[in-house]
């Protein structure tokens, strides 16, 4: 197999591809040639050498997190599934390679009007958002919901949810160009930085009330605001860091509001609640993608050899949607 493998090279970390040898199925395991696969900031993050893959060290460290393609070997006791089914599904690791092995209860079929790069684009970002609305934010048909990074793969794929579930959504860019588009695929309104203060923003378009739930991709010094524009028994999630990891916040709020501050992260979770969240969410959430109700928004998708050009695009903020990475053509 062919993969895009995290090497030290002058004492800098680097993506140089690599041939490895093709890998096995174990017991209840699949092997699958992927033919796109998600690009999302974790990955920018472990070629830095800041998010590492989580379990054991493995002999070579390959980022992505999330493919789709054709299962083209089965292993001991896999059922329900056989060769030629068109799959996707979420890794903890290794999905910018020509194939990878999943166990099979991180698998999603592909059918229906569902294609292949868009199901290459769901699994990291709309499960990461429908965990947070579904069961942290236990999120409640016409509440309040503010989404920093609007314009991220996370940001559009809660964004997407809430509208199926009646909320009234906000979003927050420092772009305008992207206020346009949020604006275009549901968000009631949208801040962008400079523009106004955010808290007198926030309380304004919701009557002096305060937001219901607040899905902060970001962090950094803006945190401490949102203690100031949430509801009385408001959520503030944490899901993200762009800004940094340390703010300072007033009590006061927490304790008046009664609010709930709650930090969650998908990757590093144990296996078992990843496989409980994907057949969760192939009851619950992936008859809409099969039904055409729910579509991920594609920014762009880059050539195999093109991964690092991909990842730069990413850390410049330039997309809105997801990046995708063509491994192989389709079959």
């Amino acid at each position: 197999m062919i993969a895009w493998v995290i090497e030290k090279e002058n004492g800098k970390r680097t993506l140089q591809m690599r041939e490895l040898p093709s890998l096995k199925p174990g017991r209840a395991e699949l092997k699958v040639d992927v033919y796109y696969a998600g690009i999302n900031r974790a990955d920018l993050l472990q070629l830095y050498g800041l998010y590492p893959q989580p379990g054991p060290p493995t002999s070579f460290e390959i980022p992505g997190l999330e493919f789709s393609g054709r299962i083209c070997q089965i292993g001991e006791g896999v059922e329900g599934w056989k060769e030629g089914d068109p799959v996707f599904g979420l890794l903890i690791g290794g999905a910018f390679s020509t194939e990878v092995v999943v166990h099979e209860r991180f698998l999603l079929p592909i059918y229906g009007r569902l294609s292949f790069v868009e199901a290459a684009a769901i699994p990291e970002t709309f499960f990461t958002a429908w965990d947070g609305l579904e069961y942290r934010a236990q999120a409640k048909e016409n509440e309040t919901l503010l989404i920093s990074a609007a314009g991220s793969g996370v940001g559009l794929s809660a964004l997407a949810l809430a509208n199926l579930k009646n909320l009234k959504v906000f979003g927050m860019v420092r772009s305008p160009a992207k206020k346009e588009k949020l604006l275009k695929v549901g968000a009631v309104d949208v801040f962008t930085e400079g523009q106004t203060d955010l808290i007198d923003w926030s309380l304004t378009r919701t009557g002096g009330k305060g937001m219901d739930i607040i899905f902060d991709l970001v962090g950094g010094e803006r945190f401490s605001q949102y203690l100031q524009i949430a509801a009385e028994k408001g959520r503030i999630l944490s899901l993200g860091l762009l800004a940094g990891s340390k703010t300072e916040i007033s009590l006061i709020h927490l304790l008046r509001k009664r609010l709930t501050l709650v930090g969650s992260t998908l990757r590093a979770r144990p296996m078992e609640e990843k496989m409980f969240l994907t057949q969760e969410f192939r009851k619950k959430i992936l008859p809409f993608f099969i039904e055409g109700r729910l579509k991920p928004i594609i920014d762009r998708i880059f050539l195999w050899d093109q991964l690092k050009e991909a990842l730069q695009y990413l850390e410049e903020n330039r997309h809105f949607g997801k990046i995708l990475l063509k491994v192989k053509e389709e079959k």
